[in-house]
């Protein structure tokens, strides 16, 4: 899983996003907010009962992009 801080910036659909999430403390779930250029802001978290990612409930971006940012979450860093 993501660390505490990562900088975002990748294409889906021929469109740009930039930005970066960072990890938030909840005791319920693993969370993070999710900050990108020209959105307002968002959260992520990983449901413990289903174990899927959910987004907040008003998240108006391309559902692609969220999976692009929940794939980048949930892989680990790989170290150089």
């Amino acid at each position: 899983m993501l660390e505490n801080y990562s900088s975002l910036q990748f294409i889906v659909r021929g469109k740009i996003f930039k930005g970066f999430c960072m990890r938030i403390q909840d005791d319920f779930h693993e969370t993070y907010a999710v900050v990108l250029d020209g959105y307002h802001s968002f959260c992520i978290w990983l449901d413990n009962k289903s174990e899927k990612w959910c987004a907040s409930k008003n998240v108006a971006i391309d559902p692609d992009a969220i999976d692009e940012i929940i794939n980048r979450i949930s892989i680990p860093p790989q170290v150089s």
